[in-house]
């Protein structure tokens, strides 16, 4: 009796299994729900020279009640849409997972705009090669894309550029493109001088960063980043056996960028035919881009990479309307960065909120001029009004800033900020920072390199990796591996905010060198907080005036070859190296602190290879070394 209940049991569990695998198939081949307002499109359109640029149009749901609307396009080479895979499919449509839609995208859609993403040529979906990231072709190809939206059916012909990190980029360069029909861009998180804010800070190889993005963006244009979860690039509509798809990636060559900046030194040195690594960068375009008189929304961290040296310099540059903000953010402003305060908010009202500012930024410009285009009949005349302000009053710049450790956000229509006095500090005997200079005319420091010194794992360079956090900690136990200079604590609470510049008299038994210069905060308890950072490559010491092709901050070093000077064992140099910007307040009672470092093992190629230097750091009245901080008093 018992063997014939559990035979019985044993039927139905195998009869429930079957049954819940069959559902289980069924939901993994049915197509999944999307959580995103309106209709999601993508086809091919082709450029200028041939090549097919996969374009992924997602309209708004005014859009299907024939209303014409803006739109805003970003250009990635990042993959502009993922196939989801068979596991995901079933898990989606069983309610056992949930995906989370892009919160800006899912914010423009809502506000009634149409969301177009465009593989980038030799990336994604697309067909063709890249010659080198942010080609003249790629460039071009936003031309293109952006009258193919302003001639559909459903656009109102007012058009903005928007992107994150590389995207970013793209979306300024495609102010360039002096197209009409755009009118406005957002670049967040962008680069403006590729050498010397991302691949070589201080004419110092990134080593560890480029390393990982070449890995891993060469897998993307290979279409090798199949997961349990997603396939890979997803087709374009109507291509239901990838055969398109397969032809494109075929076609994909890149540049091996981390090969070609490996083997770089100055920044008039060429990457690829053609390309040095200011003719990929957006102030190259300095001169289209003011032509265009499109206003510009550009959003950075403090802490992000060398972006907000960029971001400063890109608003003294362009003539044009902008609004640049500078907040206490990760790349790509996942995660809240004040190293003194905790985030109030979630990440996901952070997102949100970024999301809603970028969004009412483009309502000023694509939202007004859409209905005298939309009653337009046909196709959408683009042609037939301005783009942009340029009919406005002359540009206007505005500048909002938080300062960490004060959690308040702060407003200037001007660079550098007003009410801050520059305050010199000198290296002094014993480890001090004083404002008085050193009265002896013989004082130094030596300070043999410490090449395993470094800035731990979650730093301003790394976030740019995914936009992951940065957490320098308590930086007590790393200063043991530099030299340190700290002042008296101090009387009142103060505001640094600006560019802080470090000058050093120095001499090394060494023809060349890396210098890393630390701004900390030291608190009453040791706790050592990091604020910013600056680095130079000695070989590129010299100091220049004449023009970059955009407004530079701080000391002017041109990191070319007919500048380049290497070192004369023993003798002495002086060498200045401009911080990167920050906004922090330090607090009464706290203590400033200057840190040098001849390494950062965690990110950069080590100088030189092949011995350690011993670095003599001049601390006298004849020779003094020093810092120069933008403070101010708070009470």
């Amino acid at each position: 009796m018992g063997f014939k209940i559990l035979k019985r049991l044993g039927a139905v569990c195998l009869g429930l299994a079957v049954l819940g695998l069959l559902v289980f198939m069924v939901a993994g081949f049915l197509p999944v729900k999307e959580l995103l307002p309106g209709v999601d499109q993508s086809c091919y359109v082709e450029m200028d020279d041939g090549t097919k640029l996969a374009v992924w149009y997602h309209l708004p749901e005014e859009a299907s009640r024939g209303q014409r609307v803006p739109a805003i396009m970003e250009t990635t080479r990042y993959i502009a849409k993922s196939e989801r895979s068979f596991l995901l499919r079933a898990l989606l449509n069983l309610r056992i997972a949930k995906e989370v839609p892009d919160t800006a995208e899912m914010t423009f859609l809502k506000n009634g705009y149409a969301v177009v993403k465009v593989d980038a040529r030799g990336s994604g979906a697309s067909f063709g090669h890249r010659e080198m990231e942010w080609s003249r072709e790629e460039v071009g190809d936003m031309n293109r894309v952006i009258d193919w939206i302003a001639k559909q059916p459903w656009s109102s012909g007012c058009i903005g550029s928007y992107g994150i990190s590389y995207s970013g980029n793209t979306a300024e360069l495609a102010m360039a493109s002096g197209h009409p029909a755009l009118k406005a861009a957002a670049a967040l998180y962008p680069d403006f001088d590729v050498y010397s804010q991302a691949v070589m800070p201080g004419g110092i190889f990134n080593e560890r960063l480029m390393k990982a993005w070449g890995e891993e963006t060469a897998k993307m244009d290979e279409n090798q980043i199949g997961s349990l979860y997603y396939k890979g690039i997803s087709p374009i509509d109507g291509d239901k056996h990838g055969k398109d798809l397969k032809d494109a990636v075929k076609e994909h060559r890149t540049v091996d960028i981390f090969q070609a900046l490996k083997k770089i030194t100055y920044r008039d040195d060429l990457l690829a035919e053609g390309y040095t690594p200011d003719t990929i960068s957006p102030f190259q375009y300095k001169s289209q881009i003011e032509a265009s008189n499109i206003p510009l929304y550009v959003r950075v961290g403090w802490m992000d990479s060398g972006t907000v040296n960029g971001a400063i310099e890109r608003f003294l540059t362009y003539s044009n309307n902008q609004t640049l903000e500078i907040g206490p953010w990760s790349h790509g402003g996942r995660y809240f960065c004040d190293p003194y305060l905790a985030s109030t908010a979630s990440r996901e009202e952070m997102e949100e909120a970024q999301a809603q500012a970028v969004t009412e930024f483009f309502d000023q410009y694509l939202k007004t001029q859409a209905a005298s285009s939309a009653s337009t009949s046909g196709a959408a005349n683009f042609a037939s009004f301005d783009s942009g302000s340029k009919n406005s009053a002359p540009a206007v710049k505005h500048i909002k800033y938080y300062t960490m450790g004060a959690g308040e956000w702060n407003a200037s229509e001007t660079w550098p900020i007003e009410g801050f006095q520059t305050k010199r500090f000198y290296l002094s005997e014993g480890g001090k920072l004083k404002e008085t200079r050193p009265e002896n005319n013989t004082g130094s420091d030596l300070y043999r390199v410490d090449f395993t010194a470094s800035t731990g794992e979650y730093n301003r360079w790394l976030t740019n990796l995914g936009g992951g956090r940065i957490e320098y900690q308590n930086r007590k136990e790393a200063d043991q591996k530099l030299i340190t200079y700290t002042s008296e604590p101090l009387e009142h609470a103060v505001e640094i905010t600006g560019q802080p510049v470090v000058t050093l008299n120095l001499s090394s038994d060494a023809e060349d060198g890396a210098l890393f210069v630390y701004l900390e905060d030291e608190g009453p308890d040791g706790t050592v907080t990091y604020i910013t950072e600056g680095q130079l490559r000695i070989l590129h010491r010299k100091l220049v005036e004449e023009a970059f092709g955009f407004t530079a901050i701080g000391p002017k070093h041109s990191y070319q070859r007919k500048d380049g000077e290497l070192l004369t064992p023993g003798s002495k140099t002086k060498v200045q190296i401009g911080l990167y910007a920050s906004s922090a307040m330090i607090q009464k009672g706290h203590r400033i602190r200057i840190a040098i470092a001849g390494h950062d093992a965690e990110n950069f190629s080590r100088i030189p290879l092949d011995i350690t230097p011993t670095i003599k750091i001049e601390r006298n009245g004849e020779l003094a070394s020093w810092v120069e901080l933008p403070m101010q008093i708070r009470e």
